[in-house]
């Protein structure tokens, strides 16, 4: 009884990782395959983000091409450089409110260092930048 009750709690505990990549590929699937294009107005600066199902990305923007890492957290998308842009308005870790979005949304959220506004807008396919 012991040895089927420890195989079913490994099991589960195998399944959990599957589970939640078929979860994050359900709810994410458009940013895997879109461009999220992001604009800052007010600071003057865009760039287009490119999400993997590998929890890596990679940003394009007016300050230059961007690599890192990305992680569900309460909710939120978090995408951290591996080698942040050295500048005061800039943070190592944005977090921002992007699930369930799909091709063709567009949002606004703030920045949270500046406050500034930060436009949105995912569109379907990849460019080539």
């Amino acid at each position: 009884m012991f040895r089927i009750l420890l195989c079913a709690l490994s099991l589960s505990l195998l399944a959990a990782p599957i589970a939640r990549a078929q979860d994050e590929a359900a709810t994410l699937g458009d940013f895997f395959t879109g461009t999220l294009e992001i604009d800052v107005p007010a600071g003057d600066w865009s760039a287009k983000r490119y999400l993997a199902p590998d929890h890596t990305y990679r940003e394009v923007g007016s300050d230059g091409t961007v690599r890192g890492t990305w992680a569900v957290r309460d909710g939120k998308v978090c995408t951290t450089a591996q080698r942040p842009v050295q500048s005061e308005d800039r943070a190592a870790t944005y977090c921002n409110a992007i699930l369930g979005k799909h091709a063709g949304d567009m949002w606004r959220d703030a920045d949270p260092v500046t406050g500034n506004a930060v436009l949105f807008k995912l569109t379907a396919g990849r460019d080539r930048s």
